[in-house]
């Protein structure tokens, strides 16, 4: 097992209550003679649990489960919520709703920003509105999923941005920076790891024996893409097959046109940047007369509840939607607690789900 794997592993103890707040967990000794690997990997992945706020380690004492009951510092504090993407995609709205129930257990405020999802409405505006009313509201912190896939949405989220780090009001990002990779910006970020999750998707087409795998997304797509696609390129590396620049398409899912030319070139195994561009290229397939599995097999990520119901059903990978939630809030009070501490990217894994559109 790599650090990884047994973070990944140890995670779901901790969130599923195998050990209880204040417990101490066993030894770096122990662990790693369990997992039958060295101690510095027991060592990172319980770092990396600290790091998410899940675990106390105290020199010469031993590591600690925090919890509940644990005293964390977010009593009678307001914590702001500003998710552009709620009411637009899935994955928001259960990471949200379990942050905001938390603060009955953990006795805090959460405020919603307020931000409307029509298309039509000026995003920029309403942004920065939303922002100066979570200021005037004096939160203590901000759990921010910045603006993206549309035009000047770098421009937008740094003016958001700027009124908070103004305010001297942390961030936590949720999803993806605002910077496009490999420029981080300065504030704490939860997400999914995205390279480890495209390399074990890729992986699912490469094991069921497929000597090419094209990866496929949508114009002004969100930040996480470049990860993905390192992922998607490193799987391809792994299995000793040499990348092309033909592998990999941008292009409008729902265009005959482009599904078109991506099936005369050579893509039949296809990894989409998302379930929604997942979906739409199946269904723009099926126009052109080609179907899921049998013309074509595709994959994508999140795993949206149309990507269970679609007409075949859509393998994915899913987002712990309740973990990630719980590792937000957790990061954003140790932020409040200690301002000083470096800027920290704190993921959780996906989950394979193999569905019948890659047979």
């Amino acid at each position: 097992m790599n650090y990884q794997e047994i973070f990944s592993e140890l995670q779901n103890q901790l969130l599923t209550g195998r050990w209880k707040a204040g417990q101490r967990l066993p030894s770096e000794r122990e662990l790693s003679e369990y997992y039958g690997v060295s101690r510095p990997t027991v060592s990172r992945a319980l770092n990396r649990l600290r790091d998410a706020g899940m675990l106390r380690r105290l020199t010469g004492a031993g590591t600690f489960v925090l919890g509940e009951d644990s005293s964390i510092g977010a009593k009678h504090q307001t914590f702001g919520l500003m998710v552009p993407g709620l009411g637009r995609g899935e994955i928001f709205e259960p990471i949200c709703a379990r942050i905001a129930e938390k603060s009955r257990q953990y006795d805090f405020t959460l405020i919603w920003g307020g931000i409307p999802t029509d298309d039509e409405i000026d995003h920029e505006e309403h942004l920065l509105a939303a922002a100066e009313r979570l200021v005037d509201s004096a939160v203590k912190g901000v759990f921010f999923q910045p603006l993206e896939r549309e035009p000047q949405a770098l421009k937008k989220n740094l003016k958001v941005v700027d009124i908070f780090e103004r305010a001297r009001i942390p961030i936590t990002l949720l999803d993806s920076d605002y910077l496009s990779f490999p420029d981080r910006s300065g504030h704490d970020l939860v997400g999914i790891d995205n390279v480890e999750a495209a390399y074990v998707l890729t992986n699912h087409f490469l094991g069921l024996g497929r000597q090419r795998v094209d990866f496929v997304w949508p114009p002004n797509a969100a930040g996480t893409c470049l990860r993905r696609r390192i992922g998607f390129q490193h799987a391809l590396a792994r299995a000793g097959i040499d990348f092309r620049p033909e592998f990999e398409h941008e292009g409008d899912p729902q265009s005959t046109d482009f599904a078109q030319t991506l099936f005369k070139d050579g893509g039949r195994d296809i990894v989409c940047l998302n379930d929604e561009t997942a979906v739409f290229l199946m269904r723009t397939f099926e126009k052109l007369g080609l179907q899921s599995p049998h013309d074509i097999r595709i994959a994508g990520f999140d795993d949206l509840k149309f990507a269970r119901l679609a007409p075949v059903p859509l393998t994915t990978m899913k987002q712990p939607c309740q973990a990630l939630g719980d590792i937000a809030l957790r990061t954003m009070i140790d932020r409040v607690n200690d301002p000083w501490l470096p800027p920290r990217t704190v993921t959780a894994r996906a989950t394979l789900c193999v569905r019948e559109s890659t047979g």
